[in-house]
């Protein structure tokens, strides 16, 4: 029997050790050798952040984000844009969660902003895979997966948007909130953040992992 039926390669900071698991999920066309997934295990080297590829299919990443979370135990999972939309709908009842800018109008944005098309991955991938096509069917496919599927809540639950996003756009991202603050997470605003992370949202997230926790 396949023991990683879905063939995922697991990028890690550091060799293992003690410290607990952080797992980063990033966004649409990006990869495990974004420059993210450095900036957060630099910054919070309290936690042994893992990641790898994901890629356009927002079920598959679910799949194989929750794969991931039932191998490695984490206590920590944190997703932007597309990897905020799949932490949204990962089943992590255990593990806090912290989404920024989840891509909840990802059809519209990719329609009215990416473009349809052939696009160029931003880093290299492990599978050295260095382009990639987003059709109008992948995005009747998101809306469809979007309007199913039930947000799913962890041990703690967090969501942070910028004031300004400059890819999803202002009312989308207000519509978000609404959405995912009905759902039970806590959403914060960052007001110096842009779509991708910032050093201000570092600084938000840092501000969720090192709270006293409650008595």
């Amino acid at each position: 029997m396949n023991s990683n039926p879905l063939n995922v390669t697991v990028v890690s900071s550091s060799d293992a050790d003690e410290r607990p698991v952080a797992i980063y999920v990033h966004g649409l066309a990006s990869g495990a050798a974004g420059t993210t997934f450095g900036s957060l295990s630099r910054k919070f080297k309290q936690y042994r952040w893992i990641t790898t590829d994901f890629g356009e299919d927002i079920l598959v990443n679910k799949l194989i984000l929750e794969y991931m979370i039932s191998q490695q135990n984490p206590s920590l999972v944190v997703g932007t844009s597309m990897g905020g939309l799949t932490v949204l709908y990962a089943d992590a009842p255990n593990v806090v969660k912290i989404v920024c800018n989840p891509a909840l109008s990802v059809a519209d944005s990719v329609r009215n902003t990416i473009g349809l098309g052939r696009h160029d991955y931003f880093c290299a991938r492990l599978d050295g895979v260095q382009s990639f096509e987003l059709t109008d069917e992948m995005c009747l496919g998101y809306e469809t997966f979007i309007s199913r599927a039930q947000l799913r809540l962890g041990k703690e639950s967090y969501a942070i948007f910028s004031a300004h996003d400059e890819l999803l756009g202002d009312e989308a991202a207000l519509v978000a909130q609404q959405v995912v603050s009905k759902a039970g997470y806590e959403v914060l605003v960052d007001q110096k953040g842009s779509h991708r992370i910032t050093s201000s949202t570092i600084k938000i997230i840092g501000t969720i992992i090192n709270k006293e926790p409650e008595q």
